[in-house]
Formats: structure tokens, C-alpha cells, sequence
């Protein structure tokens, strides 16, 4: 599962801002038994974030898809996109019926909607799930954890007799990943259990199959040099490794994503870190069609590898490269020909651009499709021409009352709530709220990222007048969350205005530095006692 940071980019630690007043002395006193009360429960992503898996286009052209997070839950969602607009199928609750899908859906010829989610569950190791059209859930399976497999990364696919094949990360008789099938019916069988040598540990992708049947896969360790393999597990439960990654040098190894194969058995997939397209032949000859990571702007990392069109032209993405760095679509054509086809323009922040995580479709027109987790607000679905031109199609919003409130409360004599939220809001970079003494939350404030401020991780303070005062971490200057951070000031009338915009700090012999609160913030609380602590820490 993959955790979203705040904590400012890689080799600095961000600089805090700190109020501390002493506004009232109240003694409260001690019950010997306390209960609580929610007053507000803050609003997840009702209508999905964070989309990591790659889209599943059906003959009508409607795009099914997942979310990590997001839902009512806020463990992730099922949804269609379709001509008349995005729906949410399925929203996870996180206990038996699954949490956190990391991976796509694939649907039958009745239109029933089969995936897997990365945790939740009995045993919370991830499900295998089935909805039918409509959206209600039949869980087929409930991993264990134990030798049946855990927490399956990859989706699933579908044989004429309904049975469902895939891969889980971990679990099975070495807890390296297993090889499973599901039957119509929900029976679980592990048809190979990953030793690590010689046939590959850890498998993030799921499989393929040819028409005799044969699975074929990658594994993102393990094999003959513990950097991975592409392996052929046969009906009969034989399993065969076609190739074994030699070293992390020379094109990569550690595949995360699976391969795709064409009508004369060739494998093509790619590998990680900088990364590589390669072709594998049905006897086993590997060779490199396209290495990344030149020089200027070359992409680099496509880790979810490619499609294949009937043409023989090989389509992905990259989680880096471009004119922003934040990833590109490209296409390889029969010939060996490598082109970008778009740049994303991305919004890096925090070592969280918003680049592509997810393998791309293609449809009969050459028009190719794809998701971003971070793009927009909280991710987006993309549709990239043949030509080369992007469409959004949708954007996930955020929380719109703000999400993870990592400050506390300031309370005034009506007995109302005032408080800050790191995220959320229109654009995602956090909100200051009110919630009155019934529980009604309203969002005095939903910042951009930029002037204005983002991330607000301290507690609001009341001037006299009523007038709330408060700092964000990030933003306040041209280049948005770039900056060192705001202080800001909302009126009795909802209008916000910074009151000033905090300074790169002076590093010294002991790497910190404090700056005090500008004396119009003192003023204006009327003698409050405050002091504001700014640090950078080594």
C-alpha cells in the first residue's frame, strides 16, 4: 500500500511554525469515568482518490476503474465512466468485504465487475470480490494470510469456465507470494507457492494465459539472481522460469508489472529502476528494446509496463521524464521507434508529483487511456489522442470539509470549534474549519497552494474581535508550496488575508533559527500570551 507523506521533500525536514497562548485557565474535574462524544467526523473522498490500477475498457466504451482511497469508507471505490458521466459502483467499507484495491477490475459477458483489494477481509490480507452490474458484492474469497496468500497487488482474470486466476505479494508455504485460482463458486485453490530461487519471490503483477491455458508472470524478486523472473506456470502445475533478471544495471530487473504477449509467443514487459522495454521470445531470447534514461528529459521508471496493439506497437507510461519530471505516455512502435506522445505538466510537491502509476489502455482508434493517483486534486482519469492530445475526462475531488485535522481545537464562549485540516478542500491543500456546538462543520476556508498558503498543521487562535489567526506550513510564495509557510487571518465576515508570508530561514552552526510572530499578530490578540517558535531541524 502506498502512504502519502507531508513531510517536505527528501533531505529536509519542513520548517514548523508553532502558536502557543494561554487564552483562559479552566480546572476540570477528574471523572472517574470518561466518555466520549463525536462532534464532526471529518468527510472523506465520497467519490473515490487516489486511482492506482490501470482502467478496464468493456465494447460500449465505458471505463471501469478503482480507487485506494476514497469512498464512504475512505478505504476506496469501484467506479464507471461512461457517457453519462462518472458513478461510484461500489464503495468499500474496510472490514469483510475488502479495503485499498490496488489493482483494476475485468468484467464478463454479462457485465459482472471481478478485482481483488490489497487488504481487508477476514484477516485483513485482501479479498477476491464480484459485483454484479449494479453494484452489489459477492465476496468470493477472504485470504487468510496464511499458505492460501495475502495481499494480492494484482487483479484477476477470467477463464470461459469462471475461474479466476491471480497472483498475492505475500503469504503461501515461504510467505513470498502465491499463484492462486477461485472458482465461480469461491473455492480457492494455490496452484504454485513462490520459493525464491530459481522461480521468483514477491510477484506485484498478476498473470496472463494463452489458449492451452498456460499462466505466464513476473516476479519482483527472487529467481537465479534475486532480482526477478518471468516464469510459465503450466496446467499441469509445472512451473518453468523463461527468464531470470541478471543485475539491476544494464536496463533494470525487479519487474513490477506483468507481461503482455503477442500471436507468435513473444513476452513484452518492462523493468525498474530507470527501466526497460524488453521482448522475450518463445525460446527463451531476451533482448532490450528501448532502455530509458538518457539524457535531458528522457522518461524514466515505467514501471507498470505496456499494451500491445494489433499492430505490434507497445503503449505506457512513465513515472518521471517530461518537461515537468512527473512522467510521460509513450509509444514503441513495431520498429523499435520510441516516441513521447505526452508530457504530463504534474504539480510536484512534497516528492508527490502528479505523475501516471498505472499501465495505459488502448482502444481501436489508437486513443489511449489511463489514470494518475496525485494529477488534478486526488487523481484523474486521462484519455491521450493518437495524435497526442490530453482530455481529462475526470478528476477526483478532495474532501470538501477537509481531511486529516493534525492540529487541535480553539473554542469560543458560544461553545463553536475552530481548527485546521492539512488536506482536503477544493484544492487539496487543506482547509480552517468551524463546527458549531450541534455538530454542523463549516469550511471558512479552503486554500489554493499557493499565495495564500497550504497545509495548515497548527490550531487556530481567536483575536477579541472574532476574528480567527492561524499559520500554514507550505506556500506564500510565487512558486506556491515552494514558500516557508503564511500567517493568516479570516474576519467575522469569512474574508481571509495573509498577514504576512514567513522568510527562507538562516541556517546556522546549529541548524536552527526562531523568528518571532510580527507584532501586528500580538497586537491584534490584545496582550494574548504567544510565542511563536519557527525551527529547521537537521
Amino acid at each position: 500500500m502506498r502512504i502519502r507523506r507531508n513531510n517536505g521533500p527528501s533531505g529536509q525536514r519542513a520548517a514548523r511554525v508553532l502558536l502557543v497562548f494561554a487564552l483562559a485557565a479552566m480546572e476540570v474535574a477528574q471523572a472517574q469515568t470518561a466518555t466520549e462524544t463525536v462532534i464532526y467526523s471529518f468527510s472523506d473522498f465520497p467519490n473515490g482518490a487516489n486511482p492506482f490500477a490501470p482502467l478496464f475498457r468493456d465494447p460500449a466504451g465505458n471505463l471501469y476503474g478503482t480507487t485506494n482511497q476514497g469512498g464512504a469508507a475512505n478505504v476506496g471505490v469501484v467506479f464507471r465512466l461512461s457517457a453519462s458521466g462518472y458513478k461510484v459502483l461500489y464503495s468499500f467499507k474496510g472490514g469483510t468485504d475488502g479495503a485499498n484495491p490496488d489493482s483494476g477490475v475485468t468484467l464478463d459477458s454479462a457485465g459482472n465487475i471481478y478485482g481483488t483489494t490489497y487488504l481487508g477481509g477476514a484477516a485483513n490480507a485482501g479479498v477476491v470480490y464480484k459485483l454484479t452490474p449494479s453494484g452489489k458484492e459477492t465476496l468470493l474469497y477472504s485470504f487468510t494470510g496464511g499458505v492460501d496468500g495475502a495481499n494480492p497487488y494484482a487483479g484477476v482474470i477470467l477463464d470461459t469456465a469462471g475461474n479466476l486466476y491471480g497472483t498475492t505479494y505475500q503469504g503461501g508455504s515461504a510467505n513470498l507470494g502465491v499463484v492462486y485460482k477461485v472458482s465461480a463458486a469461491g473455492r480457492e485453490t494455490v496452484l504454485h507457492n513462490f520459493a525464491g530461487t530459481p522461480d521468483g519471490a514477491n510477484p506485484y503483477a498478476g498473470v496472463i494465459s494463452d489458449a492451452s491455458g498456460n499462466l505466464y508472470g513476473t516476479t519482483h524478486g527472487g529467481g537465479g539472481n534475486d532480482t526477478g523472473a518471468v516464469y510459465k506456470l503450466m496446467p499441469s502445475g509445472q512451473m518453468t522460469v523463461l527468464h531470470s533478471f541478471p543485475t539491476e544495471n544494464g536496463g533494470g530487473a525487479a519487474p513490477y508489472s506483468g507481461v503482455v504477449r503477442d500471436s507468435a509467443g513473444n513476452l513484452y514487459g518492462t523493468t525498474s529502476p530507470a527501466g526497460a522495454v524488453y521482448k522475450l521470445g518463445p525460446k527463451g531470447s531476451y533482448k532490450l528494446l528501448h532502455e530509458f534514461g538518457g539524457a535531458g528529459v528522457d522518461p524514466t521508471q515505467p514501471r507498470w509496463g505496456v499494451v500491445l496493439d494489433p499492430a505490434g506497437n507497445l503503449y505506457g507510461a512513465t513515472e518521471t521524464g517530461g518537461n515537468a519530471d512527473v512522467g510521460v505516455v509513450y509509444k514503441l512502435d513495431a520498429a523499435g521507434g520510441f516516441k513521447v506522445l505526452y508530457q504530463f505538466p504534474g504539480r510536484a510537491f512534497d516528492g508527490y508529483p502528479g505523475f501516471p502509476n498505472a499501465s495505459v489502455i488502448v482502444d481501436p482508434g489508437g486513443n489511449i487511456y489511463g489514470t494518475t493517483p496525485y494529477g488534478g486534486t486526488e487523481g484523474m482519469i486521462y484519455k491521450v489522442g493518437s495524435a497526442g492530445g490530453e482530455t481529462t475526462l475526470y478528476n477526483f475531488e478532495g474532501a470538501p470539509g477537509g481531511t486529516k485535522p493534525v492540529a487541535g481545537v480553539t473554542l469560543d464562549s458560544a461553545g463553536n470549534l475552530y481548527g485546521a485540516t492539512q488536506l482536503g478542500g477544493a484544492a487539496n491543500w487543506g482547509v480552517v474549519y468551524k463546527v458549531d456546538s450541534v455538530g454542523h462543520e463549516t469550511a471558512l476556508y479552503s486554500f489554493s497552494g499557493k499565495t495564500d498558503g497550504a497545509f495548515p498543521e497548527s490550531s487556530p487562535v481567536l483575536g477579541p474581535a472574532g476574528n480567527v489567526y492561524g499559520t500554514a506550513l507550505k506556500g506564500g510564495s510565487a512558486s506556491g508550496v515552494a514558500g516557508f509557510g503564511v500567517v493568516y487571518k479570516i474576519d467575522t465576515a469569512g474574508r481571509y488575508t495573509v498577514c504576512t508570508r514567513l522568510p527562507a530561514p538562516r541556517t546556522g552552526a546549529t541548524r536552527a533559527t526562531w523568528s518571532l510572530i510580527p507584532q501586528a499578530i500580538f497586537t491584534a490578540l490584545q496582550g494574548a500570551a504567544w510565542l511563536a517558535a519557527w525551527r529547521v531541524r537537521a
